[in-house]
């Protein structure tokens, strides 16, 4: 058996190794953030709607002056 079809095989049964442990350790713990989302959201509906809706705006003011500053950056003369 030529030295490059060994080396072939090798390389395959090393990427099916490891694909095998890859798959196992995802099953075990995965990586997705689902879980921290799903606390998250939980934490949120526990909250009063008025600290909500106080929470909403303050991020939507936040975003407003993130654009201003933004704009002005981009475009010193009208500032």
């Amino acid at each position: 058996m030529p030295e490059s079809v060994i080396w072939l095989l090798v390389v395959f049964a090393v990427s099916a190794v490891g694909t095998v442990l890859v798959v196992r350790r995802e099953r075990r713990r995965p990586s997705s953030y689902r879980s921290r989302w799903v606390a998250e959201m939980a934490e949120w509906h526990a909250l009063p709607t008025e600290v909500q809706a106080a929470r909403d705006e303050a991020a939507l003011h936040a975003g407003e002056a993130a654009e201003i500053a933004a704009a002005r950056a981009a475009d010193p003369a009208r500032s």
